[in-house]
């Protein structure tokens, strides 16, 4: 059995390692405190950014919608002269069918009035 000074003497070494141990942790975690103090400032930096970003993105959206807003607006124009067109179209078709309708009965009474003679 070992003696008292050398239970002792293990004792203190093995106190002076757990007091080089603490010394290493202590010197860690402030390494770690900077090193998060600099995440800190990262993401604070990164915010800014998205910040910035999603300003140009409405601002993009924003004269997207006022773009595609024109060419609707164009497109309205167009049809409205097409429909514009159209009904042109059924009017003079309204007269070449009236005129064609009239050439027949004209044609018809005319025959009529070669048998019936």
């Amino acid at each position: 059995m070992p003696s008292v000074e050398e239970r002792l003497a293990y004792l203190e070494g093995r106190v002076g390692d757990h007091v080089g141990a603490i010394t290493d942790i202590r010197t860690d975690i402030r390494a770690l405190r900077g090193e998060m103090n600099g995440l800190r400032g990262e993401m604070s930096g990164l915010h800014g950014e998205m910040s910035g970003l999603r300003a140009d993105t409405n601002n993009g959206f924003a004269s997207l919608g006022s773009t595609i807003d024109g060419r609707f607006t164009t497109l309205e124009v167009r049809f409205t002269s097409i429909d514009g067109r159209f009904e042109a179209t059924d009017a003079k078709m309204s007269r070449i069918m009236g005129i064609q309708v009239g050439i027949l009965l004209m044609i018809a009474s005319a025959a009529l009035g070669y048998f019936f003679k």
